[in-house]
């Protein structure tokens, strides 16, 4: 049997599709075209088996399960899912993209939304009650615009309203109440404060009385992980919540946690004078922080947003996964969680609205010569990584370039040549750690890196199984 050369995961995933007589699409198959569609799409190949292997389906079982696909896309589903049908020689690609906003959640019509899949790792889920509400949201207009219980003449600081009216173009406009200033602002839905109203001109008790963890909680740890080796009992060295309306937050929290990152010392060029900075450059910090309150989910309150310091890396996480595609999250165009918010936002500097986030980050960490930040989806949150380290030298950087420029090389595999060079071989375990991957089947996308230096060139082989090692190959 031929194999495709990669396994299962979050985006891909395979269905035999044998019967007693002719190929038949699995009665799950839906399943896995909801919760794709309602996630963040995904690949379904059908005519292979669990473990990659392809079964070789003839013309005739092509034919019908093609036709059997077809019936099932369009009658199965509350929203007709968006898909795309290629036939390959011996199977079948189904391409699941993820709908719009909008348009979610996809369920089967028969059963209706008391069953709602999502994609978690590898697996098909039911989606959480929060997760659930969330899906609702979007559909009609987004977590933000859903609305809160309370006279909002009891929950708005008018103050906090009238200073924003004054950095937009509404300055100039009078109004007559706070319920008409409100819903000019869009913070206002028949009748009651929406979400957005509230953590933006809410009163800092109100918030904090209305709705649960819409706060930012930063944690300072001894070392590189929250277990210390100075003992159980130290947990951390530093614990401080920040509190109020989001842009009180923000202010408060990117000044303290940046006061608390690691410097270090320079010789400014043109001075000649020896200087201090920090080693990760702010505008990195100020920008995942910016994310972390701009695109969290506003109806997920079961965490807020967390900020975790480390000794080499600094780690924030935000309620509600990425819109985009992680792969494309460094060259795709921006979709918004919370458009008023990120309006609002901008009004103060926060954000700018350009889609511009992600990609400074990145470009922010490669001036300074760090190893490059790492995104995730992470059980609903959304995971922002960024470190202190340099993955080599600036000679090893010439030198691993220089190799580079002939291939098309990922920097997982430049950091692996650059180990390799120094330490004389590197194992999958090691590739890991030197990359930081840490997540559910990093250990098999750093085999499949492994695999194209070998591909390449560029690495030999030694042993087999566990004890596997791979060396240069010149």
């Amino acid at each position: 049997m031929k194999k495709l050369k990669f396994p299962e995961r979050s985006s891909v995933e395979f269905k035999e599709c044998r019967g007693k007589r002719s190929a038949t699409l699995p009665d799950d198959l839906w399943e896995s075209i909801a919760a794709f569609s309602n996630t963040h799409g995904g690949m379904v190949y059908l005519g292979v088996n669990d473990d990659g292997e392809i079964i070789g389906l003839d013309n005739k079982d092509l034919d019908k399960l093609q036709k059997d696909l077809s019936t099932l896309i369009k009658g199965k589903f509350n929203i007709q899912p968006k898909v795309e049908v290629l036939c390959n020689n011996g199977y079948i690609q189904v391409q699941v993209s993820e709908l719009e906003v909008y348009n979610k959640p996809i369920y089967c019509k028969k059963i209706g939304p008391r069953k709602i899949y999502v994609r978690q790792g590898s697996t098909n889920v039911l989606a959480s009650d929060e997760e659930m509400r969330s899906l609702f949201a979007g559909a009609s207009g987004g977590g933000e615009n859903q609305t809160v219980e309370g006279l909002p003449a009891e929950l708005v600081d008018e103050d906090k309203l009238d200073d924003y009216m004054s950095h937009t173009g509404l300055k100039n406009i009078t109004f007559y109440s706070l319920d008409e200033k409100l819903k000019k602002l869009k913070a206002l839905r028949d009748s009651k404060l929406t979400i957005f109203g509230l953590i933006a001109f809410g009163k800092d008790s109100a918030i904090d009385d209305t709705l649960n963890n819409i706060y930012i909680d930063f944690k300072m740890f001894p070392g590189t992980s929250k277990v210390s080796a100075e003992g159980l009992d130290i947990i951390y060295r530093d614990r401080t919540e920040f509190h109020g309306d989001i842009a009180k937050q923000f202010t408060q929290a990117f000044e303290y946690i940046k006061s608390k990152l690691p410097k270090e010392a320079i010789v400014n060029k043109e001075t000649g004078l020896r200087e201090e900075r920090y080693i990760l450059p702010e505008e990195a910090l100020r920008e995942a922080l910016a994310n972390a309150v701009a695109h969290r989910d506003y109806l997920l309150q079961g965490s807020c947003v967390n900020v975790d310091l480390y000794s080499d890396r600094i780690e924030l996480s935000n309620p509600g996964e990425s819109l985009i595609a992680i792969a494309d999250l460094e060259k795709a165009s921006s979709k918004a969680r919370n458009p008023s918010l990120i309006e609002f936002l901008k009004a103060y500097k926060i954000t700018d609205k350009t889609a511009r986030g992600i990609p400074t980050i990145y470009q922010a960490a490669r001036n300074r010569g760090l190893l490059d930040p790492k995104f995730e989806n992470i059980s609903g949150d959304f995971k922002a990584t960024l470190y202190f380290s340099s993955p080599h030298s600036g000679k090893d950087k010439e030198w691993v370039d220089e190799i580079a420029s002939d291939f098309n090389l990922k920097d997982t595999q430049k950091n692996a040549l650059v180990h390799v060079k120094h330490n004389g071989t590197i194992s999958n375990k090691e590739y890991c750690e030197i990359n930081h991957m840490n997540s559910r089947n990093d250990d098999r996308k750093a085999l499949r890196e492994l695999g194209e230096l070998l591909e390449k060139g560029l690495f030999m082989k030694e042993g087999a199984g566990a004890g596997t090692k791979y060396r240069l190959a010149q």
